[in-house]
């Protein structure tokens, strides 16, 4: 085998092959097309695999698993809760716009940085 013929095969065959596999296990792994689209999707994907395969990747809708729509459903509905960081920047810029005080941020800065029980979950 040349030096071309395996940079061909590095380069261009194999990730391609990847690609395709990737695209016919999606088709599959969804459970929201039905076993016709299925079906057709497959075809289209062995019949023209590059082009087959690059539509199929550009048309699917995001969510296309249970996990996947879980997941974004979780990220939507709850919003990861400040750090202390972050909230101690946000009392900084209530003291330095005069809404707190300095003594009502240092009581609230104490109360941040104070060691909290551990909760059971």
């Amino acid at each position: 085998m040349s030096f071309w013929d395996f940079l061909w095969l590095l380069l261009i065959w194999t990730p391609l092959a990847v690609l395709w596999g990737v695209a016919l296990a999606d088709i599959f792994r969804r459970d929201d097309v039905s076993g016709g689209a299925k079906v057709l999707w497959t075809i289209l994907v062995l019949l023209l695999p590059l082009l087959g395969t690059l539509i199929y990747l550009m048309t699917r809708s995001a969510g296309s698993t249970e996990e996947a729509r879980v997941a974004t459903q979780r990220a939507r509905a709850e919003p990861a809760p400040p750090t202390s960081a972050q909230q101690l920047t946000m009392l900084a810029d209530l003291r330095d716009r005069g809404v707190l005080t300095p003594e009502e941020f240092a009581a609230e800065k104490s109360q941040l940085l104070s060691p909290r029980p551990a909760t059971a979950a």
